[in-house]
Protein backbone atom coordinates (compact mmCIF):
# COMPACT_ATOMS: atom_id res chain seq x y z
CA UNK A 1 0.00 0.00 0.00
CA UNK A 2 2.80 2.28 1.01
CA UNK A 3 4.43 1.86 -2.37
CA UNK A 4 1.36 2.40 -4.22
CA UNK A 5 0.97 6.04 -2.76
CA UNK A 6 4.44 6.64 -3.18
CA UNK A 7 3.97 5.79 -6.89
CA UNK A 8 0.86 7.82 -7.06
CA UNK A 9 2.65 10.79 -5.67
CA UNK A 10 5.46 10.41 -8.24
CA UNK A 11 3.37 10.41 -10.74
CA UNK A 12 1.39 13.34 -10.08
CA UNK A 13 4.32 15.56 -9.34
CA UNK A 14 5.47 14.78 -12.88
CA UNK A 15 2.23 15.39 -14.23
CA UNK A 16 2.34 18.80 -12.68
CA UNK A 17 6.04 19.17 -13.73
CA UNK A 18 4.88 18.09 -16.97
CA UNK A 19 2.03 21.00 -17.39
CA UNK A 20 3.75 23.42 -15.83
CA UNK A 21 6.58 22.80 -18.40
CA UNK A 22 4.66 22.67 -21.58
CA UNK A 23 2.21 25.56 -19.78
CA UNK A 24 5.30 27.74 -19.61
CA UNK A 25 6.32 26.79 -23.77
CA UNK A 26 3.09 27.49 -24.43
CA UNK A 27 2.75 31.05 -23.21
CA UNK A 28 6.53 32.05 -24.29
CA UNK A 29 4.83 30.89 -27.79
CA UNK A 30 2.03 32.84 -27.66
CA UNK A 31 3.89 35.72 -25.81
CA UNK A 32 6.67 35.83 -29.38
CA UNK A 33 3.72 36.09 -31.73
CA UNK A 34 1.42 38.49 -29.98
CA UNK A 35 4.18 40.43 -30.18
CA UNK A 36 5.76 39.75 -33.85
CA UNK A 37 1.75 40.30 -35.15
CA UNK A 38 1.21 43.43 -32.68
CA UNK A 39 0.52 46.75 -33.35
CA UNK A 40 2.99 49.54 -34.03
CA UNK A 41 2.36 50.88 -30.25
CA UNK A 42 3.43 47.62 -29.17
CA UNK A 43 6.47 47.97 -30.92
CA UNK A 44 7.42 51.37 -29.97
CA UNK A 45 6.81 50.18 -26.34
CA UNK A 46 9.32 47.39 -26.87
CA UNK A 47 11.60 49.70 -28.44
CA UNK A 48 10.94 52.07 -25.64
CA UNK A 49 11.86 49.14 -22.82
CA UNK A 50 14.85 47.88 -24.91
CA UNK A 51 16.14 51.54 -25.10
CA UNK A 52 15.59 51.86 -20.77
CA UNK A 53 17.61 48.24 -20.51
CA UNK A 54 20.30 48.65 -22.56
CA UNK A 55 21.17 51.79 -22.05
CA UNK A 56 20.30 52.87 -18.57
CA UNK A 57 18.60 56.16 -20.16
CA UNK A 58 17.90 58.97 -17.74
CA UNK A 59 14.26 59.96 -16.66
CA UNK A 60 15.15 63.47 -19.28
CA UNK A 61 16.17 61.05 -21.86
CA UNK A 62 13.42 59.06 -21.93
CA UNK A 63 11.04 62.39 -22.26
CA UNK A 64 13.19 63.24 -24.94
CA UNK A 65 13.30 59.87 -26.13
CA UNK A 66 9.66 59.51 -26.41
CA UNK A 67 9.46 63.49 -28.23
CA UNK A 68 11.30 62.44 -30.29
CA UNK A 69 8.96 58.95 -31.10
CA UNK A 70 5.91 61.35 -31.57
CA UNK A 71 7.93 63.93 -34.21
CA UNK A 72 8.76 61.39 -36.15
CA UNK A 73 5.54 59.85 -36.26
CA UNK A 74 3.99 63.30 -37.21
CA UNK A 75 6.32 63.97 -39.80
CA UNK A 76 5.43 60.20 -41.22
CA UNK A 77 2.03 60.55 -40.93
CA UNK A 78 2.24 63.85 -42.64
CA UNK A 79 4.39 62.37 -45.38
CA UNK A 80 2.12 59.74 -46.19
CA UNK A 81 -0.73 62.07 -45.57
CA UNK A 82 1.00 64.25 -49.01
CA UNK A 83 0.48 61.24 -51.28
CA UNK A 84 -2.29 59.49 -50.30
CA UNK A 85 -4.34 61.16 -53.13
CA UNK A 86 -1.76 59.75 -55.65
CA UNK A 87 -2.70 56.43 -54.08
CA UNK A 88 -6.39 56.52 -54.20
CA UNK A 89 -6.07 57.89 -58.05
CA UNK A 90 -3.72 54.40 -58.46
CA UNK A 91 -6.42 52.71 -56.42
CA UNK A 92 -9.25 53.46 -58.39
CA UNK A 93 -7.35 52.97 -61.68
CA UNK A 94 -6.77 49.44 -60.18
CA UNK A 95 -10.42 48.73 -59.35
CA UNK A 96 -11.59 50.20 -62.79
CA UNK A 97 -8.94 48.28 -64.52
CA UNK A 98 -10.28 44.57 -63.14
CA UNK A 99 -13.67 45.77 -63.53
CA UNK A 100 -13.11 45.84 -67.20
CA UNK A 101 -11.89 42.21 -67.54
CA UNK A 102 -14.60 40.86 -65.56
CA UNK A 103 -18.00 39.90 -67.23
CA UNK A 104 -20.81 42.01 -66.19
CA UNK A 105 -22.25 38.96 -63.73
CA UNK A 106 -18.88 38.79 -61.94
CA UNK A 107 -18.80 42.89 -61.55
CA UNK A 108 -21.34 42.91 -58.61
CA UNK A 109 -19.51 40.52 -56.45
CA UNK A 110 -16.27 42.00 -57.18
CA UNK A 111 -17.47 45.26 -55.93
CA UNK A 112 -18.93 43.78 -52.96
CA UNK A 113 -15.26 41.94 -52.55
CA UNK A 114 -13.79 45.61 -52.59
CA UNK A 115 -16.46 47.10 -50.32
CA UNK A 116 -15.29 44.56 -47.80
CA UNK A 117 -12.00 44.97 -48.14
CA UNK A 118 -12.35 48.81 -47.86
CA UNK A 119 -14.67 48.05 -44.82
CA UNK A 120 -11.57 46.27 -42.87
CA UNK A 121 -9.03 48.44 -43.65
CA UNK A 122 -11.21 51.56 -42.41
CA UNK A 123 -11.71 49.51 -39.25
CA UNK A 124 -8.14 48.73 -39.00
CA UNK A 125 -6.93 52.51 -39.66
CA UNK A 126 -9.41 53.33 -36.71
CA UNK A 127 -7.75 50.79 -34.37
CA UNK A 128 -4.67 52.09 -35.16
CA UNK A 129 -5.85 55.71 -34.38
CA UNK A 130 -7.65 54.60 -31.32
CA UNK A 131 -3.97 52.94 -30.10
CA UNK A 132 -2.07 55.63 -30.77
CA UNK A 133 -4.23 57.87 -29.01
CA UNK A 134 -4.24 55.85 -25.94
CA UNK A 135 -0.52 55.66 -25.85
CA UNK A 136 -0.32 59.91 -26.12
Amino acid sequence: MQRNQVTAAAFAALLFVGGAAVGALGHRYYAATTVIAGSPEVARHKYVQEMQDRLKLTPTQLTQLETILHETKAKTRAVRDSYQPQMLKIKQDHIDRVKAILTPEQIPAYEKLVAEREQRSREQDERDRRNANATH
